[in-house]
């Protein structure tokens, strides 16, 4: 259970996806998270969601931290996920997915 009193970072990314596609990506995401973040230091959680249409597939994840983020972003094993899963999610969608905002931690 998520201590809502300690700020965590929340990342949120929207990938469009063609309705056919979505599951796939889903898919990919989750096991993503399975085989590598869940063991990063400062990764809490992670929650992929679909649209009723198909069209949108959004992740939303928590961090510890900034700073757990920016460490995590700089391990060379999830380095080379960030940019697999940036490659493949090209695959899945006419549009490069993006940060469409983040979630300051409290007080940072």
């Amino acid at each position: 259970m998520l201590d809502p009193s300690a700020g965590y970072l929340t990342v949120i990314n929207t990938y469009a996806v063609a309705p056919e596609r979505a599951e796939a990506l889903l898919e990919l995401l989750i096991r993503a998270t399975e085989e590598t973040l869940r063991y990063v230091p400062g990764f809490v959680t992670a929650n992929f969601h679909m649209n009723l249409d198909r069209t949108q597939v959004i992740n939303y994840a928590q961090w510890r931290s900034g700073d757990a983020l920016q460490a995590a972003a700089a391990d060379p094993k999830v380095a080379a996920l960030i940019r697999e899963l940036a490659q493949v999610a090209d695959s899945f969608t006419p549009l490069r997915y993006e940060l469409r905002r983040s979630i300051p931690a409290a007080g940072a």
